[in-house]
C-alpha cells in the first residue's frame, strides 16, 4: 500500500508571543528576525512577520525549542518584497530564554534606535553568554526551519470550491422597516426574493449569503432570538420553503451568525438587567462592579442607582458581549447552528466579527458542524478584518475568512492608479496565506458600494476581473451587478451608522428601465465574467496565481498568468493544460509597444505558432468576428505580444490544451437513394447528431430541399454518410461542399488513425 506523504515535522513545543508599539509608515510591517532557522537566520524576507493589532501595536506568536537561548531583533519592511528595504531596530541584540516543554511565554519589548557598537560592554556581555550557551548546549532538537513554515491549509467543502457568493442584506434588500417595535404582525417579505430567483440563476450564482435574519431590535447584529427570523421578514417556516426552493434552483444557503455579541432583548440578557449580578445568566456576559470597568453600564435599581458594568462590542451598549468561554453559552451557541443545518436545511455559517473570537471556540464550533446532516460539507467563512487569517483558519477550525486586504489593496491600487500597491498585497498573501482560499469581495454592507469606492468608472472592469477572474471565492454584493450607488455619508439611519446607503432596497430585476444607466452593460459583463470562470478553471481554484506569474511593469499596468497543471494518465507526468493571463492597464493612455509575456520553456503553450484568445473581445450583434480577431500567436522563445493595449483597459488571453475528440462508432441513418427528394440540410443535422456533434443549417430553398445528385462516393455502400473525397460534406446550392464540423472530425480521424498505427 502507498504510505502516502511523509508526517509534516514536529512543531516546537514552546509558545512565545512577542508584541511591541511601533509606528510604521503606510505599506510597512515589522517581523522578528533572529539567529535560527525558525527565525530566518538573519535574513529578513525569512523572519517572522507580525501582525498589527491596533495604534501602534504589533504582535506574532512563533513556537521555539525547549531550554533554548536565542537571539533577536526587530525589524520594519517596506512592502513584501524579498528584497526589499529594511530597517533594523538598534541597539543589543535581544535575547529569549525558552523554558520547559509546553510552557507559554509572553514578551513586551520597547524599540530601540541607533547602533551601541560591537565594544558596548552590553554587547559584548550578550555575543559572550550566547557563544557559551551555543558551545553547551546539545544541539536544537531538530527543530529546523521547516518546522515554523509548515503551510497552513484549509481545504472547503466541494461544492464551495468554484462557487460564486451572492451575499444579500435581507432588511435592505427587501425594504424592511429599520427599527422592530416587537409587536407588529409578521410580515413575509423574504418571499420577494422569488422574484429574483430568475435573475440569480442568468448571473450564474452558486450560493446566497444572507446577512443577519434572525430576530433583532434594528440592523440585524443585535441579536435578540437566535431560533426565530426576524418578525420583519417572515418565520421558519417561510425561510424553510425559500431554502428548499433556493436548492432546487441549485442555489445554497449561507447564514450570518451573530456569536461575539447580542442584543439588550436577548433573553439572558433581559434577565440580567431584572436581576442583576445575581442572574442564572451572569456567567454568559462580561460584567464588571465599576462603571469603569467596562463602556457598557446598566441599572438595576433606580433608587440606588445601583447595577453593573458590561463589555460591549467596540462600545456600543446595544451589543454586550458574550462570554465564549462559559459552557451554556457555548451550548447555545452549538443548538443554533445544529437547528439551522439540521432543520431548517441551510448549508454553512458565515461567522460576524470570527477574528475577535479565539481559535479554541471555532475548533469546538467546527466540530459540531462536522456532525450534523452536512458532516464535512457545511462552510464555515469567518469575517476577518485584520490579522494573520491563520489564526483562525485552518482545516481544524474555519475553512475560509473575508479577504479585506485584497478588497482594498482593489480599489486603493484602481483609485491611485498604483498598482505597486495591488502587487504588494498580492505578495503578502502569497507570503501568508498561500495554503488558504479567502472570500474575496469588493462591496459589502458594511463599506461603500463599488460604484460610488470606483473613481473611475471604466475600471469597474477592472476591479470585477480582480474579483471574479483572480485566486479566491468571489462574493457579488446584491446590486453591484447593477451599478447601485452608496457611501455612509449618504445614510440617513441612525441605528446604522449611515450604513443605511449601502443597505437600500433590490433594484426590480425584470424591469431594466428602472436601473441605473450603466446597469444593463454591468449585469451583462457579471454574467460574461462569470460564465468565463465556470467555463474556464484556470481562472477558478484550480488555476495558480504564484507570485513568480505576475509581472509589475508600472503603476499602471500589470499582468497575472495563472496556470492549471494536471498529470497525464499515460506518461503519470505533470503538464500545463490551460494558461491564463490578465492583462491589466489603469493608465488613461494607450499602451504599444507592450512588454511581452513569456511562458514556461518546455510547455505545450510556449510552442510557437500556438494560439491565446482574448476572451473579452465581442463583435457587434449579428456580425461574425473579423478572421484573427482577439488572437494571440506565441513567438519564438514562447513570447506572446499582447498590445497593443488602449487607454483603461483588459485582456483576458486564454490557452487550452486541446481535448481529444472522441466519435463514437453509431451507425447514421440511411440518405435517400440517388434520384430521391429529401430534406437534405435536416438528414445531415440529425446524422451529426447521432455523433455527438451540431452543425448549424441556414434554411433556404436549395438546401432544405434538393433532389441527391452526387457521385455514388458520397455513400458507402449501405447508403450510409462517408467522407467525399477525403473530407465530410454538405449539401448546398446543388453541389457537396465542405462541412463546417469537418475540422473537428479530421482531428478525432487522424487521432483514430494514430492509435490503429500504435496497435498494429
Amino acid at each position: 500500500e502507498d504510505p502516502g506523504p511523509p508526517p509534516p515535522p514536529p512543531r516546537p513545543p514552546v509558545k512565545v508571543t512577542f508584541a511591541i508599539d511601533m509606528e510604521t509608515n503606510f505599506g510597512d510591517h515589522l517581523a522578528i528576525v533572529g539567529k535560527h532557522p525558525l527565525l530566518g537566520e538573519w535574513v529578513p524576507s525569512k523572519g517572522v512577520p507580525m501582525d498589527w493589532v491596533e495604534g501602534t501595536r504589533w504582535t506574532a506568536t512563533v513556537y521555539l525549542p525547549e531550554f533554548s537561548l536565542l537571539q533577536y531583533k526587530y525589524v520594519v519592511r517596506q512592502g513584501w518584497n524579498p528584497n526589499g528595504e529594511a530597517r533594523w531596530q538598534g541597539g543589543p541584540d535581544r535575547i529569549v530564554a525558552t523554558g520547559n516543554h509546553h510552557t507559554e511565554q509572553s514578551i513586551r519589548d520597547v524599540w530601540t534606535d541607533g547602533d551601541w557598537g560591537a565594544e558596548n560592554p552590553t554587547c559584548k556581555a550578550l555575543n559572550a553568554a550566547i557563544a557559551a550557551f551555543d558551545e553547551v548546549r546539545p544541539g536544537d532538537l531538530g527543530y529546523g526551519a521547516e518546522s515554523s513554515t509548515i503551510k497552513n491549509t484549509a481545504t472547503l467543502p466541494e461544492w464551495a470550491r468554484n462557487a460564486v457568493f451572492y451575499q444579500i442584506f435581507p432588511l435592505g434588500y427587501f425594504g424592511a422597516p429599520t427599527v422592530n417595535d416587537q409587536k407588529s404582525k409578521v410580515a413575509p417579505r423574504l418571499k420577494q426574493i422569488r422574484e429574483h430567483y430568475k435573475h440569480l440563476e442568468e448571473l450564474g450564482v452558486d450560493a446566497v449569503y444572507f446577512s443577519p435574519l434572525f430576530e433583532s431590535g434594528t440592523h440585524g447584529y443585535d441579536t435578540f432570538d437566535y431560533f426565530e427570523i426576524d418578525r420583519r421578514l417572515g418565520d421558519v417556516k417561510l425561510f424553510k420553503q425559500i431554502v428548499k426552493e433556493l436548492h432546487e434552483h441549485g442555489i445554497k444557503v449561507v447564514l450570518d451568525g451573530v456569536f461575539n455579541h447580542t442584543g439588550t432583548g436577548h433573553f439572558a440578557f433581559k434577565d440580567l438587567t431584572i436581576n442583576g449580578p445575581n442572574s442564572q445568566y451572569a456567567g454568559w456576559y462580561h460584567l464588571g462592579a465599576r462603571k469603569a470597568d467596562f463602556e457598557g453600564y446598566c441599572v438595576v435599581d433606580d433608587m440606588s442607582d445601583s447595577g453593573f458594568s458590561y463589555d460591549c462590542w467596540e462600545g456600543h451598549p446595544v451589543l454586550p458581549r458574550l462570554n465564549l468561554e462559559n459552557h451554556d453559552v457555548k451550548q447555545h451557541i452549538f443548538d443554533v447552528a445544529r437547528f439551522w443545518v439540521d432543520e431548517v436545511g441551510i448549508d454553512g455559517w458565515r461567522l460576524d466579527v470570527a477574528h475577535e473570537i479565539e481559535p479554541d471556540f471555532w475548533r469546538e464550533f467546527r466540530a459540531v458542524c462536522d456532525n450534523t446532516r452536512l458532516g464535512k460539507d457545511c462552510l464555515l467563512v469567518g469575517e476577518m478584518i485584520h490579522g494573520n487569517y491563520n489564526y483562525w483558519v485552518g482545516d481544524d477550525r474555519l475553512h475560509s475568512g473575508t479577504n479585506y486586504q485584497m478588497s482594498h489593496a482593489t480599489w486603493f491600487s484602481l483609485n491611485d492608479r498604483n498598482y505597486e500597491y495591488f502587487y504588494n498585497a498580492l505578495l503578502r498573501e502569497n507570503c501568508l496565506f498561500s495554503g488558504l482560499t479567502l472570500v474575496n469581495f469588493l462591496g459589502n454592507h458594511d463599506v461603500p458600494r463599488v460604484a460610488s469606492n470606483i473613481t473611475n468608472p471604466k475600471h469597474y472592469l477592472h476591479a470585477m476581473v480582480v474579483l471574479l477572474l483572480m485566486k479566491g471565492i468571489p462574493c457579488l454584493y446584491y446590486g453591484d451587478e447593477f451599478g447601485m450607488e452608496g457611501t455612509p455619508a449618504d445614510g440617513t439611519d441612525e441605528h446604522s451608522g449611515g450604513d443605511d446607503a449601502m443597505r437600500r432596497p433590490m433594484l426590480d430585476c425584470a424591469k431594466p428601465a428602472t436601473w441605473p444607466a450603466v446597469g444593463v452593460s454591468r449585469v451583462a459583463l457579471n454574467k460574461k465574467l462569470i460564465k468565463i470562470r465556470r467555463e474556464h478553471p484556470v481562472f477558478g481554484i484550480d488555476g495558480t496565481q504564484d507570485i513568480e506569474d505576475i509581472q509589475l511593469l508600472s503603476n499602471d499596468q500589470i499582468i497575472v498568468t495563472r496556470y492549471v497543471k494536471e498529470t497525464d494518465p499515460k506518461t503519470k507526468k505533470e503538464e500545463v493544460t490551460a494558461v491564463g493571463c490578465l492583462v491589466f492597464n489603469c493608465g488613461d493612455y494607450s499602451v504599444d509597444p507592450w512588454p511581452e509575456i513569456t511562458l514556461p520553456h518546455g510547455i505545450a503553450a510556449a510552442r510557437k505558432g500556438e494560439k491565446f484568445t482574448d476572451l473579452l473581445v465581442e463583435s457587434p450583434p449579428g456580425t461574425v468576428p473579423a478572421p484573427g480577431a482577439g488572437q494571440f500567436l506565441v513567438n519564438d522563445g514562447g513570447k506572446i505580444y499582447a498590445g497593443p493595449l488602449g487607454p483603461d483597459s483588459v485582456k483576458v488571453l486564454l490557452w487550452e490544451k486541446p481535448k481529444p475528440i472522441v466519435v463514437p462508432k453509431t451507425k447514421a441513418t440511411p440518405l435517400a437513394a440517388k434520384g430521391s427528394t429529401m430534406n437534405v440540410a435536416a438528414e445531415l443535422t440529425a446524422q451529426l447528431d447521432a455523433i455527438g456533434k451540431t452543425t448549424t443549417t441556414t434554411a433556404t430553398t436549395t438546401t432544405a430541399t434538393a433532389r441527391i445528385d452526387a457521385a455514388p462516393s458520397a455513400l458507402d455502400p449501405n447508403g450510409d454518410l462517408v467522407r467525399n473525397g477525403g473530407s465530410l460534406r454538405t449539401w448546398s446550392e446543388r453541389q457537396w461542399v465542405p462541412h463546417p464540423n469537418d475540422a473537428q472530425l479530421q482531428v478525432a480521424d487522424d487521432a483514430r488513425a494514430e492509435e490503429e498505427r500504435r496497435r498494429r
